[in-house]
């Protein structure tokens, strides 16, 4: 899936959103140099066999990884003239082969963007869109002539508009760099999940537990990105309630039924709540929600009911299930937003203030709030975690929430009910 942020876009004053024809012909008019993610070509890769000579296309797409990702421009010349190409010459699968086999590790997410000229006319122009790379450093295999025929391999970079080979110091420190970055992921995952559980716990009585629900994109916004405004954090929320609907069946709204529209600013951030601005503060369920510029989304509502369950925290099983699916679409939305082309790591938990209560859960059995017979009443959950793929459908949006849910549940004993 094509990035929405790209260095044509940063040139041009642009905000985020799809790459189109005008914006590589002014980007052309200005005479934009080439930079280690930006590449310019004047023709269309050649995949002809010639000895000694590495596959250009393959060295281009891991150069472009292995740095800070990039475009590779078909159809404008060296001296960055608008010249095209011929789009129906251009072999798509070929390119993704030499990807697939002369590359590994594989580079996942690389796309083609067809922009043919407004009205037919011509000239067209193919962009390939490489994303960075997590699983950076990229090897290009390939063979050359040196005494004899001898399979060989490299790890391309970019600096400016030149490629280079990176040493084995170089090489060291990006698979130091790669480990480096999973650690961090983890940790700021966690520690979202700390943060959000300590603002909620100062608001909760002893016999209210919540659900926390933290997203955390795999590969992060560019730091330029432009952030989000609140007109467009309030759509993203609207947005969300409506998708959620559409997907969640008969189940009744917990978000939109408390949130509104009432998105504040917050550290680098978005805020909605129904309950941290005291003279705004609603009866019932609790709920917050965080909308962070990096693309990542905190979630978090009461899931407590009322029922009487002794000296026991009860948790509504149902609600739990809900939230779940409307913060999986609510994060799914907010990265198209920021990067469309990245996954969403996801955590869940239940947290409650008061260790020595253990958590009852409640269901609806023939249209009546119960407790769940046969089940463990444990005093804590462990996290639930789960990944969204950047193309998820609402299929796979309801299977990621299930699966989500299904490891908080299974933690009592019980299967989810049926949607």
């Amino acid at each position: 899936m094509a990035r929405s942020w790209t260095r044509l876009h940063e040139h041009l004053g642009h905000r985020p959103g799809p790459l189109t024809f005008d914006m590589v012909a002014a980007a052309v008019t200005d005479k934009l140099a080439e930079s280690d993610d930006l590449d310019w070509k004047e023709k269309l890769p050649s995949f002809a066999p010639k000895p000694g000579i590495w596959n250009e296309f393959a060295k281009d797409v891991a150069a472009m990884a292995n740095t800070r990702g990039g475009l590779l421009v078909y159809g404008v010349s060296d001296q960055i003239d608008l010249v095209g190409v011929d789009l129906v010459s251009a072999d798509k699968k070929q390119m993704l082969s030499a990807v697939r086999n002369g590359i590994q590790p594989y580079v996942s997410g690389v796309d083609f963007i067809e922009l043919p000229a407004p009205g037919g006319s011509g000239p067209d122009i193919l962009v390939v869109d490489i994303p960075p790379s997590e699983m950076a450093p990229h090897f290009q295999y390939g063979w050359e002539q040196k005494d004899k025929d001898r399979v060989t391999f490299n790890a391309p970079f970019r600096v400016n508009d030149d490629t280079f080979y990176m040493t084995e110091h170089q090489v060291a420190r990006a698979y130091q760099e790669r480990f480096a970055r999973r650690a961090t992921a983890d940790t700021l995952l966690k520690d979202r999940l700390a943060e959000v559980t300590e603002v909620v716990m100062s608001e909760s009585e002893d016999s209210h537990a919540w659900l926390v629900v933290a997203t955390l994109l795999t590969r992060p916004v560019p730091q330029l990105v432009p952030a989000p405004t609140r007109s467009e954090a309030a759509e993203i929320l609207r947005q969300s309630t409506v998708s959620a609907a559409r997907i969640g069946g008969a189940r009744p709204a917990v978000l939109s039924n408390r949130l509104a529209d009432d998105v504040r600013v917050g550290l680098r951030r978005w805020i909605g709540s129904n309950f941290l601005v005291p003279d705004r503060r609603s009866r019932g369920r609790g709920a917050l929600i965080e909308l962070h510029h990096d693309g990542s989304v905190v979630v978090c509502v009461d899931v407590s009911t009322h029922l009487a369950a002794g000296d026991d925290t009860a948790v509504d099983t149902l609600v739990l299930r809900t939230v779940a699916q409307e913060a999986l679409v609510l994060a799914d939305l907010h990265r198209l937003h920021r990067a469309p082309d990245t996954a969403v790591e996801i955590t869940a938990t239940v947290a409650t203030t008061s260790t020595g209560r253990r958590l009852v859960p409640f269901d609806y059995d023939w249209g009546r709030m119960e407790v769940v017979e046969g089940t463990r009443r444990p005093k804590r959950l462990l996290p639930s975690s789960s990944e969204l793929a950047p193309n998820a459908d609402g299929e796979a949006l309801r299977e990621c929430a299930r699966e989500v849910a299904s490891g908080l549940l299974h933690q009592f004993g019980m299967e989810p009910a049926a949607d």
